[in-house]
């Protein structure tokens, strides 16, 4: 089943959420999964939805008397099955560290939450031939220390995001498949991967024709519903 995750990031007003789900397609496609992933105060505008629902961030507190912060039982009291951890963005405008992406993973994991892992190197990795060694380091210290099961890997190079600028399919496909590779070989197990930076209505369909591919995490393109369904469809093709 291929994955179409929508990132909102801290887009679109109420009104705007409620202009949004009204014209969101009503499109029942087996084959497809589709993750809406709203700011946080909007979770419940698409708690009775028919899709899947994701929170951008959960606590990386196991104690529940903080300030700020989000629990899991929270999360699952809104229907959300999905939590996104180490996005490029909480990385470096939060200078979150690998010790908050663990502790998100299990708080998550504890309220049986799905986990979407962002990993991905940023241009001068790229420029340097370092990108294998990011991501494995990325992979290795984080979930060495977590429960595997239900995490979904989301590459997403850092110099690709906003940027309008993709890596081939061929750069794509195989790093793909060097992140499978290494999840089975360090946990035995075979995983889904998603790939996200500047994905829109354009190049989606191409993309989409890599074989080991399992779907995409899209950020600004998601914030049209229009563009949704349009996507949603060339997923099908």
């Amino acid at each position: 089943m291929k994955i179409l995750a929508c990132n909102f990031k801290n887009k679109l007003t109420l009104p705007e959420i409620n202009n949004y789900i009204k014209e969101l397609p009503d499109l029942n496609i087996p084959s497809l999964e589709l993750i809406l992933i709203p700011s946080l105060p909007y979770l419940s505008e698409f708690m009775e939805l028919p899709y899947s629902l994701g929170t951008q961030d959960i606590s990386s507190f196991m104690d529940k008397t903080i300030t700020g912060e989000i629990t899991g039982e929270q999360l699952k009291s809104l229907n959300v099955s999905y939590v996104m951890v180490g996005h490029s963005e909480r990385r470096l405008y939060k200078n979150e560290i690998n010790i908050d992406f663990i502790n998100k993973i299990n708080h998550a994991k504890e309220n049986d939450l799905k986990v979407i892992y962002c990993i991905g190197e940023s241009l001068e990795a790229k420029e340097n031939g370092d990108t294998y060694m990011v991501l494995e380091k990325q992979i290795s210290e984080v979930l060495n220390n977590v429960n595997i099961k239900d995490i979904i890997i989301a590459y997403e190079p850092v110099w690709a995001i906003g940027s309008g600028k993709t890596p081939t399919k061929e750069e794509i496909s195989e790093t793909v498949e060097f992140i499978k590779d290494i999840i089975e070989e360090k946990y035995d197990t075979r995983i889904k991967v998603l790939y996200g930076g500047s994905i829109n209505v354009d190049n989606i369909e191409v993309i989409n024709k890599i074989k080991n591919l399992d779907g995409f995490l899209v950020g600004g393109a998601c914030l049209d519903s229009n563009n949704v369904k349009a996507m949603l469809l060339k997923l099908m093709l």
